[in-house]
């Protein structure tokens, strides 16, 4: 396990090039994410579970992304979570054994999830303080695209002992998008990561979404949802979005660009797909 002074040296770095301090307790949670997916793309269960979400975008997808601070993976066949439990053990013990990392179970969520398997891991890193990781695992799901096998970044030279080179199961990018659009236009959601990692993706990789309209007919279909009046769900939790940008974003990047014009921009893209009312 690398010591402490790693962290800080990131921080420090973080500092100097965006002018922001990124919390050590930040940076520790996406070493810890880093190695124990690094055990689970070598154990079995890595063949079950399909790793999705910002997590995925900033680990396998997009370097020096936004931290992210939860693990969403969706599953490829059906499994108990008494056999997930079983895998995730195997992992945990792979792990310490090869740095010294302790993760372990701690709790299922209080919450009642019909279609996911949602819990948290804690740790013991670093730092002196133990903390907690959420994770959830879609049961049921539409895969719309083909998923990918894609390295696990290192991100830091001071993340020294990770081992480089171990693959993951990944959703493809154009998943990743539908499942955001869906999610943002979720009136029961208002999570402005969601917001902010369309906007990226939409520049970052020039998509097109009213070219992926069929898989995000079909992906809102499974959830007994419709492309119609999307456009309006997304519109009217501008405001709900904004108050909460600053204080759900801030931490997870040294520059946190302003809502509006990353809101006005997402909405261009939405409303070119065409979408009917």
């Amino acid at each position: 396990m690398i010591p402490q002074r790693n962290i800080s040296l990131i921080s420090n770095q973080l500092l100097r090039e965006g002018g922001k301090r990124v919390p050590e307790s930040v940076i520790e949670r996406d070493y810890v994410l880093a190695w124990f997916l690094t055990g689970l793309a070598n154990h079995p269960l890595g063949k079950v579970l399909i790793f999705k979400g910002g997590t995925a975008l900033r680990r396998c997808w997009i370097d020096h992304y936004r931290f992210s601070e939860d693990l969403d993976f969706t599953l490829t066949k059906p499994i108990e979570f008494s056999e997930i439990l079983v895998g995730l053990n195997e992992i945990f013990h792979n792990v310490y054994r090869e740095c010294g990392l302790k993760i372990e179970f701690d709790r299922e969520d209080r919450a009642s999830h019909q279609n996911s398997y949602t819990f948290y891991l804690k740790y013991q890193g670093p730092l002196p303080a133990s903390n907690d990781v959420k994770v959830d695992i879609t049961i049921n799901e539409v895969f719309c695209f083909t998923t990918e096998s894609k390295p696990i970044f290192q991100t830091y030279d001071a993340f020294e002992d990770l081992p480089r080179g171990s693959m993951l199961n990944v959703y493809a990018i154009e998943e990743i998008v539908i499942e955001k659009v869906a999610a943002l236009s979720d009136r029961a959601r208002n999570e402005p990561r969601d917001l902010y990692d369309l906007w990226h993706l939409f520049g970052e990789y020039s998509i097109v979404l009213q070219e992926l309209r069929p898989e995000l007919e079909r992906k809102l279909a499974h959830r007994n949802r419709f492309v119609n009046g999307l456009e309006q769900a997304i519109a009217v939790k501008s405001e709900r979005l904004k108050r909460n940008w600053t204080g759900r974003l801030a931490h997870q990047m040294s520059a946190l660009p302003e809502f509006d014009g990353v809101f006005r921009d997402v909405m261009k893209e939405i409303r070119a797909a065409d979408l009917p009312e």
